[in-house]
C-alpha cells in the first residue's frame, strides 16, 4: 500500500482528523485526501489482506483497537502522532486515542485529563484574566 493511503487511513481511523487536516498535512486537495482514505480502506478489504485481520480480530477482544509493535514502529517512525493527533487546550500535550473503538464516539475531548480541565476553567474563573478558550 501506498504511504498516502496508509497515512490517511491510520489518521482517520486512530485519530479522528478530518479530511481538511489529512489534505493540509499531506499537501493535496480535500477531494484527493478522501480518495486516498477510500483507496487505502478498499485496499485493506481486499482477500490477500483480509483474512489476515480477520485472523487477528477473531484473537482479540471484542471492541478492542488492535495496534501491535509494528504498528506502533510504524506510526512513531511516520510522526503520525505528532501531525494528528489532538492537543490538550491547557498544556499542549498530544491526547491519547488509541485504545478503543469507541474513543472517537461523540464530543472529542479538549484536555487531556480532569487537572487540565479544571485548571482551565479556574484560569477562565479568574476576574481581570483574559482567556483564549
Amino acid at each position: 500500500m501506498k504511504r498516502n493511503y496508509a497515512v490517511a487511513f491510520l489518521a482517520k481511523v486512530l485519530y479522528g482528523a478530518s479530511y481538511e487536516l489529512i489534505a493540509e498535512k499531506l499537501y493535496v486537495s480535500q477531494e484527493e485526501a478522501v480518495d486516498f482514505y477510500h483507496t487505502g480502506a478498499s485496499l485493506l478489504r481486499h482477500p490477500s489482506r483480509s483474512q489476515r485481520l480477520r485472523d487477528v480480530l477473531y484473537d482479540s477482544d471484542e471492541g478492542a483497537l488492535i495496534v501491535d509493535k509494528g504498528l506502533r514502529d510504524l506510526i512513531r517512525s511516520w510522526h503520525l502522532e505528532e501531525t494528528f493527533a489532538s492537543l490538550c487546550r491547557q498544556c499542549g500535550q498530544p491526547m491519547e486515542t488509541i485504545g478503543s473503538v469507541y474513543a472517537n464516539v461523540g464530543r472529542p475531548r479538549r484536555y487531556c485529563s480532569n487537572a487540565c480541565r479544571q485548571s482551565a476553567y479556574r484560569a477562565r474563573k479568574r476576574p481581570g484574566q483574559i482567556h483564549a478558550g
